[in-house]
């Protein structure tokens, strides 16, 4: 107890700061009732989708329960979903979806201060200067539209994985290296809260990396911890990318079919410089920018030293990766390798980054160490006066979620799948409208009643010999289905010829009297990934105890200190 009272004395000044940030980026979640956001039904979905799975008995939930109607809707094999884990577990112990999803979005907020402050003092060594960079990147504009404006749940995760993402940068440019597993750790947080997050860390790391090609690949150790790094976190995140793979192999979806193009949605001069939303594309922040101009106030150096070059280097960065969100870099040249980022201006998040550590850095310099407290006060100031600037023109919307609201039958709230990408290609989404209750529906048009099992399953009774019938369960590898009758257990072939991409289950001549099983059972390959990738989380725990009592030894070898006689 004297320890920590100890820790918040002298670290009573990052505890106020922390708590008026996270305070401020929730106040939204202070009210009594839920705010929206553009794909915000969705990702409620998402989450009661994995607690209705888990009542089913699905671990890990692969086809969402509540989707469509019941139809069945693979949202967990191609979006992550681990972190979502959270609001459903709170769901489970009785929470409502409101109370489950403000609980979660605040544990983002606060990981975001957390790790960016963290990983600030990591580069800077300088408490102030992470504090202002934790301010900054915690408070951003984007970071507000991302949790209220956009109802962006995975891009609010994503948030606080980048920091760590940009310190392994840092390591790997600058330091030896040391922390490889800082940017192990980044990537895989990435990896399961936001895939275009990914791919935007993974763009900006080989660039830097590129540019800095002499320092990465001629150093082996350093490229040696790389490549090590690289290959644990892709066996730590095997449990879901592997499935993923596997599942676009097997058929052909809308995700296939772009909505948008990623030049259509560059962003101009004035989107940038703006404090609003512009016909589907965002501001960048007023208030950072202008803290850059600091830049210019700082006195010119006789011989650059060391740490004004890093400085310059977090700006030019930041910068460069504003100029990739414009209009203005070449998006109709890399549009058929890059399209599926669909916005630019995600760029935004890890861009506000760079120039957040730039701009502590600029603080420094100019203040050599002077008004410290004063300059992460004033700081803090600017990123409130232009945040309420952006809340004022946002117009966030509230709305009021009843407790049935997702479980209802013909549930409008089943079919926000936003752009419907991972729906089979053959799937017309608009027939569920038009037909919300299909039976099972043989070959000879009679329908036949069934009734929903555990685990995304149809019962039904069969008896009509050779012929087929179409499943009201949409077509993913992994489903399987099965005849029983009093004498045996045959399995069934099926494809996804049914109805609208639905599943079409096959049957031979000699069965006449019977029940059929559908339901979804997994791939070989998602369960031989899943065990991969819990023996990897063992292995890897493993190292770490042993590296710590290795540790701890050579600690306890070393002669102790001793004053000199001289």
């Amino acid at each position: 107890m004297r320890r920590i009272k100890d820790w918040i004395r002298e670290h009573y000044f990052l505890l106020i700061i922390g708590i008026l940030t996270v305070l401020y980026m929730a106040s939204p979640l202070g009210n009594t009732r839920l705010h929206s956001g553009h794909d915000f039904s969705y990702h409620l979905l998402r989450i009661e989708n994995i607690k209705d799975g888990l009542l089913n008995g699905q671990l890990p939930v692969r086809i969402g329960p509540l989707f469509l109607n019941h139809r069945g809707y693979a949202s967990s094999l191609f979006y992550p979903e681990l972190f979502l884990y959270i609001p459903a577990l709170f769901r489970l112990a009785g929470l409502t979806i409101e109370t489950s999803y403000k609980l979660f979005a605040l544990l983002t907020i606060i990981g975001c201060f957390v790790t960016t402050y963290l990983c600030a003092k990591g580069i800077s060594k300088d408490k102030y200067m992470a504090l202002i960079t934790a301010v900054i990147f915690s408070a951003c504009q984007y970071h507000i539209a991302n949790l209220y404006v956009r109802g962006a749940v995975g891009e609010a995760q994503a948030f606080v994985f980048f920091p760590l993402v940009v310190y392994g940068i840092y390591d790997l440019i600058y330091q030896d290296f040391r922390k490889a597993w800082v940017m192990g750790l980044g990537f895989w947080g990435l990896m399961f809260s936001h895939s275009i997050s990914l791919v935007i860390a993974l763009c900006t790391t080989a660039a830097i990396c590129l540019f800095h090609w002499k320092t990465v690949v001629l150093d082996w150790r350093k490229l040696r911890r790389l490549m090590l790094t690289a290959a644990a976190t892709l066996l730590l995140s095997i449990g879901f990318w592997l499935p993923m793979i596997e599942q676009l192999l097997s058929n052909s979806f809308w995700f296939s079919q772009p909505w948008t193009t990623v030049t259509d949605n560059a962003v101009g001069l004035v989107q940038l410089l703006g404090t609003g939303y512009y016909d589907y594309t965002y501001s960048f922040d007023t208030g950072i920018l202008l803290m850059c101009l600091m830049v210019l106030l700082l006195p010119k150096e006789e011989k650059r030293s060391g740490g004004r070059k890093k400085l310059y280097w977090f700006l030019g960065i930041g910068l460069a990766l504003l100029y990739v969100a414009s209009r203005y870099f070449p998006w109709p040249i890399l549009q058929p390798v890059l399209n599926n980022i669909q916005f630019p201006w995600r760029f935004y998040a890890i861009a506000t980054l760079f120039l957040a550590l730039a701009i502590g850095l600029i603080i420094r310099e100019k203040w050599q160490g002077r008004f410290r407290k004063e300059a992460v006060i004033a700081v803090f100031c600017v990123m409130v006066l232009f945040g309420n600037r952006y809340f004022e023109n946002a117009n966030i919307d509230y709305v009021k979620i009843e407790e049935t609201a997702f479980t209802e039958k013909d549930c409008w709230y089943s079919f926000q799948i936003v752009q419907k990408e991972w729906l089979p290609k053959k799937t017309d989404l608009s027939l569920f409208e038009t037909d919300p209750n299909r039976p099972v529906l043989t070959d000879q048009e009679i329908s036949l009643p069934y009734t929903e099992e555990k685990k995304m399953g149809i019962v039904f009774d069969y008896g009509y010999g050779k012929g087929w019938c179409d499943v009201p369960l949409l077509w993913y590898k992994g489903y399987t289905a099965h005849y029983m009758d009093s004498s045996r257990v045959v399995p069934l072939d099926l494809s996804d010829e049914g109805y609208n991409g639905y599943i079409r289950v096959y049957f031979d001549e000699s069965m006449t009297g019977g029940t059929v099983l559908v339901e979804y059972s997994g791939t070989k390959i998602q369960k031989a990934s899943l065990a991969v990738n819990v023996l990897a989380a063992v292995a890897v725990m493993g190292v770490w105890l042993f590296e710590k009592r290795r540790s701890k030894k050579e600690k306890g070898k070393k002669p102790p200190v001793t004053a000199s006689t001289e």
